[in-house]
């Protein structure tokens, strides 16, 4: 299994472009699984079209940077929540050589593929693995949360695809990503792979190829760390 951990849908663009080229080549078959939306956003199998069908804003946000590979809208399947079971769902999975998870709301991702009844096959493919933002956080075996929009700071349980490690995704260089980074090597004392928008990793085995501006701290850089929280702590 190849693991490609992103942001957003843009690893067609030079920071990620050379190095994905011979992972996504033309011949690929692509299964997108939108399953990390809210209740409120799609309820109904109606909405989900609306949302994700062909020509929709959403659609071609997702699509688009697989045509920079080579790879046809014609490669690519979906597994609609609303009207595919566990079985049309595990048959596009065995026909697929990537599968692409979209970012959103991890937590509703686990709970609609444990609905489907696919979360195994997911563990055992042998294939591509991409995901964005939440899609990237669900490859882990536990994963951090930061505390944003007055929801605190929490951990949740993934796939377990990959173990060892933590993300910080969408990374910037502020109170509430440093404050995350510093919080989960205290608790959890792994390494974090933390990356910008422009950022991701692609990990194989044991050898992973980092992004764009993705970089890698552990506890031996909780000083620096709390330094730079201090600084803009006190500027702001």
């Amino acid at each position: 299994m190849i693991n490609i951990l992103l942001n957003i849908s843009n690893f067609d663009e030079e920071w990620a472009y050379p190095s994905l080229e011979n992972i996504l080549t033309p011949d690929k078959k692509v299964l997108i699984l939108p399953l990390s939306y809210n209740e409120g956003w799609i309820t109904d199998a109606y909405e989900w079209k609306r949302k994700f069908g062909k020509g929709r804003r959403n659609y071609e946000e997702i699509v688009r940077p697989f045509r920079s590979y080579g790879i046809t809208d014609r490669q690519i399947k979906w597994i609609n929540y609303y009207t595919d079971d566990e079985f049309s769902a595990r048959r596009k999975i065995e026909k697929a050589d990537v599968l692409f998870f979209t970012g959103g709301y991890p937590d509703w991702m686990m709970q609609r593929l444990y609905d489907l009844g696919i979360q195994d096959d997911i563990r055992n493919f042998k294939g591509i693995v991409m995901g964005t933002s939440a899609g990237a956080c669900i490859q882990l075996d536990e994963f951090h949360l930061p505390a944003e929009d007055e929801e605190p700071f929490q951990y949740q349980e993934g796939l377990g695809l990959l173990s060892g490690f933590d993300i910080d995704v969408h990374f910037e260089e502020d109170l509430v990503h440093l404050e995350a980074l510093i919080r989960s090597l205290e608790d959890m004392g792994k390494p974090i792979i933390a990356y910008p928008n422009q950022g991701g990793v692609i990990i194989e085995g044991d050898h992973f190829e980092l992004l764009g501006g993705a970089f890698v701290v552990d506890v031996n850089d909780l000083n620096d760390l709390y330094k730079t929280y201090d600084y803009l702590r006190y500027e702001i």
